[in-house]
Parts: structure tokens; C-alpha cells; sequence
């Protein structure tokens, strides 16, 4: 009886000493046995930065020509901008260069007795436009937008009958990140990969404030939405909105690798003042704070007003 209870103890101390090896010096393989999970170590995350971001406009001037057989003008009705895409995003030494096209309809009223509407296009109309951005380089990642800002147009009936010349004011948005290498370790298992909120600064051994992605390769080619806007009639964001969330961040930039200003929560009243890459310049209810919301978090958010 003695023996079979200093066997007992001596099974039961051969287990604690198990556990002191796993919890102290033990192998992977030991703990693996132990809890049923790999030992916690560093995973290497790619982590984006914004160098920097700007906006500047383009002024894109040409002229549409009535094809034949249609009829000459003796009105114009109006002039539209039914599509606006950008094509190439590419980075050289301190610059970002963004090509794009764009497609035109006028409509307008026939020198006929009858006076019929009629309607003709223009497309592929291509326009490029160069941002400075301090410290870019040909292997940094760069996005764009774009949106129209106002179309116009000359019509003189007596010198040109067939001929409409457009002026439209495009605004494009760029932004350029840098990746960088950072070692996290886990805490629990890891099951799925995706956005994750963390800090961001100019190094990864002075963290300020900001958010992190798992970035990707290559540069990301953004298009403009698909407008229709009207000649004479500016497309600027105006009008208020309305936050759905709480503990939204306000941002410097528009996206989610800018610092964080403050923070704000559903049913707060926000103005609308610019919008890019989907985001939204707005100021606060305060009259003072200004930043950028995500357009996703805002009752109407993504929907322009002139």
C-alpha cells in the first residue's frame, strides 16, 4: 500500500516537473502537448505610412464637333460629363504623375424647322496631372481620385455652328505610402489575417498615433464615380451629416493611416466640406475641429451636393 502511494506521488511530481519545463525553458514541442497551440513568437507585418498627400486641379479644355449628318445647333440644351476614370497612377523622384480619360455628351437643339433635340458624345478625352509629393520615390505605393468640380462650355451659333467648345475643372486627390517591416508577437492564436488599428509614426521605435494596415503590392489605380454632372452647375460637397457610430475617428487625411484628431459618436451633426477616396472633410460641431470621416460612417455619405 505504501509502495502504491509513493507511486502515485511519484507520477504526480513527474507531472509538475513537466509543467515548470514547459512554462520555463521547455521546447515547442512541449508546449504543443501541453496547451494544443504553437509557443507565442514574432510574426513580421507590413505596415503603411503616409508620406504625404496633396490635391491640386486640372483644367481640361477641348472642342466637340457635330458629326455628320446630324443637323447643325441652334441651341445648346446642356453638357455633360458621363464618365471620369483614372488609368495609370506612377511615381517618380518627388512627384506623382496620374493619366486618366473622360467621356462627354452635349445635348441641344437641332436649325430645323421641327427643332429636334439631339445628342452627341466625345470620349476618351485624356488628361494628366502632376502632384509634388516631398521624398516620393518610383518604388513607393501611390493612390489616386478624382472628381469633377465644374463644366462650362462656348457655343457661338453665327461663327461655329457645328462646334462646341468645353472647359471642365477636374480635382485630383493623391496620396503616397511607405511600407515598413515591423515584428509583432501574438498573444492568442491567430485565425484570420485582416485591418488592424494600431499606432504609426515616422519609426517603428517612436509610435505616435495613427493605424496600420497589412499592406500590398503595387500601385492601386482608383476611379473616379461615375458622374453626370450638369454645365455651369459646381459639384461641391455642402450640407450636413449625420455620424452612425460611436467612437468614429477623426482623421488628418482621408483614409485610415492618418492620425487620429479626436474622436466623435453616433447622432453627432457634421459638415460637409471635401470629399476623396471615398472619405469626407468635415467640421465638427464645435465650429473649430476639422478632418476627415470615412464616408461609410455618415447618413448619406458618398452623395455630393451642388
Amino acid at each position: 500500500m505504501a509502495d502504491q502511494k509513493r507511486q502515485s506521488s511519484g507520477a504526480t511530481t513527474a507531472t509538475s516537473e513537466t509543467v515548470m519545463v514547459s512554462t520555463g525553458t521547455g521546447t515547442i514541442d512541449s508546449a504543443e502537448m501541453i496547451c494544443g497551440c504553437p509557443e507565442p513568437g514574432p510574426e513580421t507585418i507590413q505596415v503603411e505610412q503616409v508620406l504625404g498627400a496633396d490635391m491640386k486641379q486640372r483644367v481640361v479644355e477641348f472642342d466637340m464637333e457635330v458629326p455628320d449628318p446630324r443637323p447643325d445647333i441652334e441651341q445648346v440644351i446642356d453638357v455633360f460629363v458621363k464618365d471620369v476614370c483614372i488609368r495609370s497612377v506612377d511615381v517618380i523622384p518627388n512627384k506623382v504623375i496620374v493619366r486618366g480619360e473622360l467621356e462627354a455628351k452635349v445635348l441641344y437643339v437641332a436649325e430645323r424647322p421641327d427643332q429636334p433635340v439631339q445628342a452627341f458624345e466625345k470620349d476618351h478625352v485624356r488628361w494628366t496631372r502632376d502632384i509634388e509629393i516631398d521624398g516620393a520615390m518610383p518604388d513607393m505605393k501611390a493612390t489616386a481620385d478624382v472628381v469633377v468640380e465644374y463644366v462650362n462650355y462656348d457655343f457661338h451659333r453665327h461663327h461655329h455652328p457645328r462646334r462646341v467648345h468645353i472647359t471642365i475643372v477636374l480635382k485630383v486627390w493623391v496620396r503616397v505610402v511607405t511600407t515598413t517591416e515591423m515584428d509583432v508577437y501574438a498573444l492568442s492564436p491567430i485565425d484570420q489575417v485582416g485591418m488592424v488599428e494600431v499606432t504609426s509614426a515616422s519609426s517603428t521605435d517612436d509610435l505616435i498615433s495613427g493605424s496600420a494596415i497589412v499592406a500590398s503590392t503595387g500601385n492601386v489605380f482608383v476611379t473616379g464615380p461615375g458622374l453626370e454632372q450638369t454645365a455651369g452647375v459646381p459639384l461641391t460637397v455642402t450640407g450636413t451629416s449625420t455620424v452612425t457610430a460611436n467612437r468614429v475617428n477623426v482623421r488628418t487625411g482621408p483614409g485610415t493611416n492618418f492620425p487620429v484628431v479626436t474622436q466623435v459618436n453616433r447622432g453627432d451633426t457634421v459638415t460637409l466640406k471635401d470629399q476623396a477616396f471615398g472619405w469626407y472633410r468635415v467640421v465638427l460641431g464645435d465650429g473649430n475641429t476639422t478632418g476627415w470621416i470615412a464616408g461609410w460612417l455618415l447618413s448619406g455619405g458618398g452623395t455630393p451636393m451642388g
